[in-house]
């Protein structure tokens, strides 16, 4: 999937090899601080506090569940105060960035709005919220009152004010540079709409995020099958029409940790053999050491599952333990432990209906190959990805932008990022969001034009 995230033309090539040849990136290196370009004709630069983290932003939480509608209705107070000065937004210029939001049920469309830098266009929303927010129809004291821009049907599982797209970064108009960045543009000689174009490859990117307001049943991203999506421990995940998994242990490799011994396997049998719904289930990514562990003797203990994670967190190798829950699971396989490989690639463990599935789920409505697990030397994490090899699963594998605690504490979800073509689920409503980067002056044109000067 083509992600449009970052305010990049397509000759990104050619700007990294200008920027290798004038030394930037290496040039940059010794400094760390942030300030002003002084180049006539661009625009103002702002100061950016945050420090860049590319693994934290790939790592970023989400998912939800349910609230009392007392509480929700406190968290949403701020969403309720009524604009004095309407705006009248009703033009798309298809020559600026915009953002498309097409809504489907059921495989159908159902609707298409469109983003703008002031809001939705046609919007009927008269608060004072910048954020674009979705949910169904508003009902309050007030009935001149609407608070959501987009308003899906009437449905109990979409709640009144349900979640927001935050877009207004993704329209800025002004420059967001590191410092270190700005302090080579000042100094090095190039013709200021080189300078001009590199400074756009190198500002910070216009993401827009999506964001749960306390749902009553949760808002859910899709999970791609050619995109790996990394997980954190506290995510909830979405199969089929009815069934959950969430991540309760969640350790990559750690370099100076113990070493695999016999106390390691002790503790996962023990595990193994805890009884009726505490009872896990273990899977080794390497096959001999699974079989070597299933004819281990049953360990019995009085130790609780919480401790037993405790000990397997000392050891280096990779594990994550997922608890299941809903329709199609047997009640002493809810949760399950996955073994990796040390600082290896793991063979992918996979999910569905189908009997050949390290976990397998009893439901129509699950794929026989739903979605895989494994461990990514790559990326040093657990990854998930949808469907197997070239095809999707039927229904979909979704990720809920609140985690289990954020759901269990009623609060709003992390703001989560959004790139070109991400799906949002809300109940049965499926709705896709295309990141428009409008028409530009091709890099081309901007040579000529040098060139002419």
């Amino acid at each position: 999937m083509n992600n449009d995230n970052t305010n990049n033309n397509e000759n990104l090539n050619g700007l990294d090899l200008q920027l290798s040849i004038f030394g930037i990136q290496f040039y940059a290196l010794g400094f760390d601080q942030y300030f002003y370009i002084d180049v006539p004709g661009l625009n103002r630069v702002d100061y950016l506090d945050e420090e860049d983290d590319i693994i934290g932003e790939w790592r970023q939480s989400h998912r939800r569940e349910r609230h009392s509608p007392r509480e929700k209705y406190q968290n949403l107070q701020k969403y309720l105060q009524k604009c004095t000065e309407p705006i009248q937004n009703d033009h798309l210029d298809q020559q600026q960035p915009y953002i498309k939001v097409t809504s489907q049920r059921n495989m159908s469309v159902n609707n298409q709005y469109f983003i703008n830098e002031f809001g939705l266009i046609g919007s009927l929303k008269n608060t004072n919220s910048k954020d674009i927010l979705i949910g169904r129809s508003h009902r309050n004291q007030n009935q001149d009152l609407i608070p959501n821009d987009i308003i899906l049907p009437e449905d109990r599982v979409i709640s009144r004010i349900h979640c927001k797209i935050v877009c207004k970064d993704y329209f800025r108009k002004d420059q967001i540079l590191q410092r270190k960045y700005q302090l080579v543009l000042k100094y090095i000689k190039l013709p200021t709409l080189v300078k001009h174009k590199i400074s756009q490859f190198l500002e910070e990117p216009k993401n827009v995020y999506v964001q749960d307001l306390g749902s009553i049943c949760g808002t859910y991203l899709r999970v791609f099958r050619q995109e790996p999506y990394l997980l954190s421990y506290d995510n909830k995940f979405s199969i089929g029409s009815d069934t959950y998994f969430s991540i309760v242990l969640n350790e990559n490799y750690k370099l100076n940790s113990k070493e695999i011994d016999q106390e390691f396997y002790r503790t996962l049998k023990s595990l193994s053999c805890l009884k009726l719904s505490q009872k896990h289930e273990i899977h080794f990514g390497d096959k001999v050491k699974q079989q070597e562990f299933q004819q281990l003797e049953e360990e019995v203990t009085n130790i609780g599952f919480k401790e037993l994670y405790n000990k397997l967190k000392e050891y280096k190798v990779p594990i994550l333990a997922i608890k299941f829950s809903g329709q199609g699971v047997e009640s002493n396989k809810q949760h399950n432990i996955l073994i990796g490989k040390s600082n290896l690639d793991t063979d992918e463990f996979c999910i569905g209906r189908g009997a050949d599935n390290t976990i397998k789920i009893n439901s129509n409505t699950i794929s026989r190959k739903q979605c895989r697990i494994k461990y990514s030397a790559l990326y040093q994490s657990w990854v998930i990805s949808d469907g197997f090899q070239d095809r999707d699963s039927a229904n979909g594998t979704w990720v809920s932008l609140s985690t289990v605690e954020q759901s269990e504490k009623k609060k709003e979800s992390n703001q989560i990022l959004l790139k070109n073509n991400s799906e949002i689920k809300i109940g049965d409503f499926i709705l896709k969001v295309e990141l428009v980067k409008g028409q530009k002056t091709k890099f081309g044109q901007y040579i000529k034009e040098m060139m002419s000067l």
